[in-house]
C-alpha cells in the first residue's frame, strides 16, 4: 500500500518537473489510506509531535479506523480543523514566539497536504523554488547556505542578515491562494488549505479566528511561506527590482519579530 502512494508522489514529481504544469484533481489524493500511514510514519518521531492539542489527543491514539473517518470527512467536505493550542516559546532577542499546537489528526492531514505540496513545488526533479533558497526544504539548511557562500561568493568582505518582520504572521490568505491556484486547479483542495490557515487558535480558552498569516507550528506553514516568498522574488525580478534582500534572503532563512 506504501509502495502505491509513494508511485502516486513520484509521478506528481515527475509532472511538476516542469513549472508550467497545472495540477488538476489532486483532492482525490485524499481518499487514499496509504497516504496518511505514510505521513503518520514521517512525524510521530519528531519532536513535540506527542503533545497533546486542544481535543487532549496524541499520536499514540492514531489508528486506521481513524484514518477512513478521516477520509470519509474528506467525501463529503465535512471535516474541519480544531483550532490550535496556542503557547509562547522564548526567541534569541528575549521575546516570545507564539505557536500553535494542532490536534494530532489535523498533523496528519497537514502532513499529507504538505507532501502534496512539496511533490508540486520542490520536486527533485526540476523545483519550482529558486536554487538559492534553503530554508524550510528537503536536504537543504543554513548550513547548505554557508557551502553555497564558501563555494561561489569568492572574496566577500561582507554578508548581511535581513529578516522579514512577522513574515509567518502577515500572509495575505486571499493572495496566497491566488499564487497557489496558477499550479493548482482544484477548488475543493485549495479549499481544504484555507480551511487550516483559518482554523484559527485557543488562547486562555477562548477561541480566536486567523484572517491574516500562516500560523507557526502548522505542518504546511514553512511550504506556504517558501511559495509566497518565491512569488515575491519572482515579482521583484521581474520589475527590475534586486531580490537579494526580502526575496532570497527570506526563503533562505526565514524568522519572524
Amino acid at each position: 500500500m506504501e509502495n502505491q502512494a509513494l508511485a502516486r508522489l513520484e509521478a506528481l514529481r515527475r509532472h511538476n518537473a516542469d513549472p508550467g504544469w497545472v495540477n488538476f484533481d489532486l483532492y482525490r489524493l485524499l481518499y487514499r489510506p496509504e497516504l496518511y500511514e505514510v505521513a503518520y510514519e514521517r512525524i510521530k518521531s519528531k519532536p513535540g509531535n506527542m503533545t497533546p492539542g486542544t481535543d487532549g489527543q496524541t499520536l499514540d491514539g492514531f489508528s486506521r479506523t481513524v484514518i477512513a473517518d478521516l477520509i470519509e470527512r474528506l467525501r463529503d467536505e465535512s471535516f474541519q480543523f480544531r483550532p490550535a493550542r496556542r503557547t509562547y516559546i522564548p526567541k534569541a532577542n528575549g521575546r516570545m514566539r507564539p505557536l500553535g499546537i494542532p490536534s494530532p489528526r489535523d498533523k496528519v492531514v497537514q502532513e499529507v497536504l504538505r507532501m502534496i505540496l512539496e511533490g508540486i513545488y520542490d520536486s527533485p526533479h526540476g523545483a519550482s523554488f529558486r536554487d538559492a533558497s534553503h530554508g524550510f526544504r528537503p536536504n537543504r539548511s543554513c548550513h547548505t547556505a554557508l557551502r553555497e557562500f564558501r563555494k561561489k561568493w569568492a572574496g566577500v568582505t561582507w554578508i548581511i542578515e535581513g529578516d522579514i518582520k512577522s513574515c509567518f504572521d502577515e500572509i495575505d490568505h486571499h493572495v496566497l491562494i491566488e499564487v497557489l491556484r496558477t499550479r493548482i486547479a482544484d477548488e475543493r483542495f485549495l479549499n481544504l488549505i484555507r480551511k487550516a490557515l483559518r482554523a484559527g487558535y485557543l488562547w486562555l480558552k477562548e477561541r480566536r479566528d486567523t484572517f491574516t498569516g500562516t500560523p507557526q507550528g502548522s505542518v504546511i506553514s514553512p511550504i506556504l511561506a517558501n511559495v509566497y516568498l518565491h512569488e515575491l522574488a519572482s515579482s521583484s525580478n521581474s520589475s527590475g527590482r534586486s531580490t537579494s534582500g526580502a526575496g532570497d534572503a527570506g526563503t533562505t532563512r526565514t524568522t519572524s519579530r
